[in-house]
């Protein structure tokens, strides 16, 4: 009886943690202050701006990674496209109204990428494309499909 309980109960917890995966998880960041970088590059026809943003990790012997954000100037809404180590050289460019252009590489690694907005993401080491969610919404991109 209380081998069926504990199977129970495992089941249960393991129903709800795949449930929140589904549910929840989403690829967004929403780093504020400090580690924005430059002023947002707003798209031809100014429906969205694309905004960078760097994060820190691992201290001293660490990195910096790099995310960008769009923008849906008319709903206010912000949203990741992309997310990489930061190489060095990191340039935004809007190709047209829907496609925006990440520039981002060094004399090593080249993690440049045209993503178009609302259908396409980069995530660089595929994380974010092995849940269901995500691949059900978006073409996910890492740095074995560039």
């Amino acid at each position: 009886m209380l081998k069926k309980l504990i199977k129970v109960i495992f089941v249960v917890i393991l129903l709800l943690f795949f449930y929140y995966e589904y549910k929840y998880f989403t690829f967004d960041f929403m780093y504020k202050g400090d580690l924005k970088d430059g002023k947002p590059v707003v798209s031809p026809n100014g429906d969205y701006s694309a905004q960078i943003y760097y994060e820190n990790y691992g201290g001293a012997a660490g990195g910096v990674n790099l995310i960008v954000n769009i923008i849906n100037q008319k709903s206010n809404k912000e949203q990741t496209i992309y997310f990489s180590d930061a190489k060095g050289n990191v340039i935004l460019n809007w190709k047209d109204p829907n496609v925006l252009s990440v520039t981002n590489y060094d004399q090593f690694e080249n993690r440049n990428v045209d993503l178009i907005v609302g259908k396409e993401i980069y995530d660089e080491n595929g994380g974010a494309c092995q849940h269901y969610k995500i691949k059900k919404q978006y073409v996910c991109k890492d740095k074995d499909s560039i």
